[in-house]
């Protein structure tokens, strides 16, 4: 990174996705800044019903995951427990093997989604830069 810190604003980070209603759009923020030391992505739900996060687990990588409802509503599905969270909840996801997905409650729904493994070194997923493919 050539600066000591960068300031950027959600909505100039580019998205991918989100061709039809029901699909969210990523937003690459650890990419785009170039952050090394932790995983962090943002992802809106522009419709009711879009899914916001994806259905996973973190098995394979041990990330524990912190999502941040920046703003809207959404519902996190964690193994078979529904939650609704409004803008400024957090849930924190500390085991990996948990199944997690979300979905958009209010048009516009926006989730930071921040991770990284516990007690090692952070190495991005492949699929995390879409500016090197």
């Amino acid at each position: 990174m050539d600066s000591k810190y960068v300031v950027a604003e959600i909505e100039a980070v580019e998205s991918f996705g989100g061709e039809k209603p029901e699909d969210g759009t990523w937003k690459p923020v650890r990419a785009k800044l170039g952050i090394e030391a932790f995983g962090v992505n943002a992802f809106v739900g522009r419709e009711v019903g879009a899914r916001v996060i994806e259905d996973h687990t973190e098995e394979g990588s041990g990330h524990q995951e912190l999502y941040v409802v920046l703003a809207g509503r959404a519902r996190f599905e964690l193994d078979d427990e529904k939650v609704e969270t409004k803008a400024g909840s957090l849930v924190f996801v500390a085991d990996p093997t948990v199944k997690r997905t979300a979905f958009a409650l209010e048009p516009n729904t926006s989730v930071l989604a921040i991770g990284a493994p516990a007690g090692s070194v952070f190495t991005p997923s492949s699929w995390d830069n879409p500016f090197t493919s």
